[in-house]
């Protein structure tokens, strides 16, 4: 079989046996340093969840018995491989970190691989790893080559022609577990840039409402994210950081630029940041998947909107909305404004192959066969009525108010359908519960009896 098993088109290869991991750091600053007979392959780890498929192209190549690691670790992606060297599994989760080892991988295989592989920590001394990797030469694989390249079966996917989902979450993990199902059954099965498959669904629009705890982000790894997205500063070797981008691009700080624009005219259409670089991201394999962040102010209250041309909905988005809002409340805080809704639009939002199996595990755990609270909708509430031989149905803005919008018929179905028609509700929920009360309406003036909204 053809090796290695995973992101083929990502990877430098060599004629040697020991491996070197980059982290964020660009693989190509390393392997310009090495010679070609001392390395099999040389790769960057960006996320937790790239320790899967390195353990799957090592088992696959079992004379692979060292890896080198260095580079800029902004994500703790070398934090978790060194934990998982070191400490093992609790289950399937590494110790000491937030990373799940799949579920495809024998327990066996996984001890061979902790026992005979080594991994030697070099982060920070990238100068010394040629003279390092000088060192390895051949040695006898540590047990016959495994390929594993099927994942287990997930749900049979749905099927629709929709361009935009929108989703609504008081906290983020609620918008979050939403757009992971959404992904889960109706994302497209489609090949990517990295040699891998992923479920794709075009165009996620979630809108978030509040701040809250997340039940899925370790403290530790949330505020290692924030340091890379509100510091300026961007490690040598690495292409990018969102805290460049937003704080120093080519000199501007973009974030000071928009809070002087609100200030300056709370109205103002140009507060605006953006993160693409067309001189350098055009041709980049690693371009920016945060593209631009808006403001806006309304009520008082500062409102965000993010654009992810590319988002991962398994792995980064959890990481992307808590950073995101607390931009928002550190801009809002300087202008002395309070938080309204951030909005997140995922114009490609996916999940890869290697997370489907924990994606789905996800979903059916903490939303499947759940069911859904009641939240005012935004854009108002109806009052209905039976009187004179007709069904009457006001509605009302949120604070109590009269609209100039009133219905009158006789027909469920019809009033339903020229209620839709304006364009009044925000919520799924609340257009079922309004056709639930039109059919009621209608039974009790068809039959006399008298119609009590909300009655059981």
């Amino acid at each position: 079989m053809e090796w290695p098993i995973f992101y083929k088109n990502e990877l430098k290869l060599g004629a040697g046996f020991a491996a070197v991991c980059t982290l964020w750091t660009k693989k190509e600053i390393i392997w310009k340093t090495l010679n070609e007979r001392d390395y099999s392959v040389c790769a960057n780890l960006y996320t937790i969840q790239g320790i899967n498929p390195l353990i799957k192209n090592v088992l696959a190549r079992p004379d692979i018995r060292t890896i080198v690691l260095c580079g800029a670790d902004l994500m703790k992606s070398g934090d978790a491989l060194v934990n998982f060297m070191k400490n093992g599994t609790d289950g399937r989760k590494i110790i000491g970190s937030a990373g799940i080892i799949d579920s495809n991988i024998p327990q066996d295989a996984i001890d061979k691989f902790r026992k005979n592989v080594r991994v030697i920590d070099m982060r920070g001394l990238e100068g010394s790893v040629a003279g390092e990797m000088a060192k390895h030469g051949r040695q006898e694989p540590f047990m016959e080559p495994l390929f594993i390249t099927e994942l287990e079966k997930v749900s049979f996917p749905l099927y629709t022609k929709e361009p935009v989902f929108k989703v609504f979450g008081k906290y983020s993990d609620e918008a979050w577990l939403k757009a992971l199902d959404i992904v889960m059954k109706f994302g497209d099965e489609k090949q990517t840039e990295y040699n891998t498959r992923m479920k794709e669904v075009i165009c996620i629009v979630a809108v978030i409402e509040a701040d809250g705890e997340s039940a899925f982000l370790s403290k530790e790894d949330a505020e290692n994210y924030y340091r890379t997205v509100f510091s300026p500063a961007k490690p040598e070797g690495v292409e990018y950081t969102y805290g460049e981008r937003l704080f120093s691009f080519n000199g501007h700080d973009q974030i000071k630029i928009a809070i002087e624009r609100i200030k300056a005219a709370s109205y103002t259409r140009r507060a605006t940041a953006v993160t693409w670089d067309v001189s350098k991201d055009v041709g980049s394999k690693n371009p920016p998947c945060l593209t631009q962040i808006m403001w806006n102010v309304k009520d008082g209250r500062l409102y965000q909107t993010c654009i992810f041309r590319s988002h991962d909905i398994f792995g980064a988005w959890p990481l992307n909305s808590y950073a995101m809002r607390r931009l928002q409340k550190h801009m809002a805080g300087e202008l002395g404004m309070q938080v309204g809704h951030l909005v997140i639009l995922s114009n490609s939002a996916h999940a890869y192959e290697h997370d489907w199996r924990r994606a789905e595990d996800i979903v059916h755990s903490n939303y499947s066969s759940k069911i859904t609270t009641f939240e005012e909708d935004e854009n108002g509430y109806f009052v209905l009525a039976v009187d004179n031989g007709k069904i009457t149905v006001q509605h009302y803005v949120k604070d109590g108010r009269k609209s100039d919008y009133i219905f009158r018929g006789t027909k469920a179905q019809v009033l339903y359908r020229q209620i839709t028609h304006e364009n009044l509700f925000s919520r799924y929920d609340h257009a079922a519960y309004i056709g639930h009360e039109l059919a009621r309406a209608e039974a009790c003036l068809n039959s006399g009896k008298r119609y009590v909204q909300d009655e059981a």
